[in-house]
């Protein structure tokens, strides 16, 4: 009787889980649809690099260069502070120019079962930046993107 009780919650624990899933992938969807894509693809050039905290490899953190206007590019750092940015695709590189650099941490990348059968939470960062670098208009970190890319960025926070 009892394992029947504790199945009898855990199925209605992931029951309600499965509907909380599928209620945000719905919407997700519907957003999706009333959002307006332009469609355009925005020239770009190479664009990676390498960001620390404190001399510390940033593990995981986003690294978004945004333009004056236009479409920003953004890359997620591995174990190392290294990245790469998109802008139109995975890695496509930024447009050129001046950008305002914020950095904001998003947690390793998750498992292919997570949010589907695992919802562990992300783990904390190593070290965790001041609040300030998540804005673009705060952190004070400006870049030039020239036209032929720069690979060798270093985004350095003290």
């Amino acid at each position: 009787m009892i394992p029947q009780i504790i199945l009898s919650h855990f199925s209605r624990q992931l029951s309600h889980r499965a509907l909380l899933v599928g209620s945000l992938a719905l919407f997700s969807v519907a957003l999706g649809c009333n959002s307006q894509p332009t469609g355009d693809i925005v020239p770009t050039s190479p664009a990676a690099g390498m960001a620390t905290y404190q001399g510390k490899p940033l593990e995981f953190y986003q690294i978004r260069f945004v333009p004056e206007e236009g479409r920003p590019a953004a890359g997620v750092t591995d174990e190392k502070g290294n990245f790469t940015l998109g802008t139109n695709d995975v890695g496509d590189g930024a447009p050129t120019g001046k950008h305002r650099v914020a950095v904001s941490y998003v947690g390793p990348p998750k498992p292919p079962e997570w949010g589907v059968t695992d919802f562990s939470p992300t783990p904390p960062p190593k070290f965790k930046v001041p609040e300030k670098f998540s804005d673009p208009e705060k952190s004070g970190i400006t870049v030039e993107v020239p036209d032929d890319g720069k690979t060798d960025f270093v985004i350095e926070i003290e």
